[in-house]
């Protein structure tokens, strides 16, 4: 009997090592520009808990990428919440998104193809 509770026990730990979310508590995500366009990328790690960016004004030429490493939540996915605004400021567009869920290698899009709010005045 002590035998096979020490078997279940081993079993226990060596399925709790390989899970996900107790792997290195990273997330790898690739970040692309899906526009032709110049983007300045700011990008935010939701479920870091503070709302400081991770990534702040990097500049992603059109159609290219990079990749960042997020934290994982419980489940061991990322969270990540992003704004893009054209680099060009005669034909300044805007995005953003939050894209909850994502798991390792996936891609986020990333894209300016909106109006951008008013500035504010000083």
């Amino acid at each position: 009997m002590r035998a096979l509770v020490r078997l279940l026990v081993g079993c226990a730990v060596l399925a709790l090592a390989q899970s996900p979310a107790s792997a290195a508590g990273g997330v790898t995500i690739h970040i692309l520009n899906d526009t032709v366009d110049s983007l300045s990328v700011t990008l935010y790690d939701r479920n870091f808990g503070r709302k400081q960016p991770v990534v702040s004004g990097q500049i992603i030429n059109g159609n290219a990428s990079i990749s960042i490493t997020l934290t994982a939540n419980a489940s061991g996915q990322g969270h990540l919440s992003w704004k893009a605004v054209t680099v060009d400021p005669d034909m300044r567009r805007c995005g953003h998104q939050d894209n909850p869920g994502l798991n390792d290698g996936d891609t986020v899009r990333v894209h300016a193809d909106a109006a951008c709010p008013a500035r504010r005045r000083k």
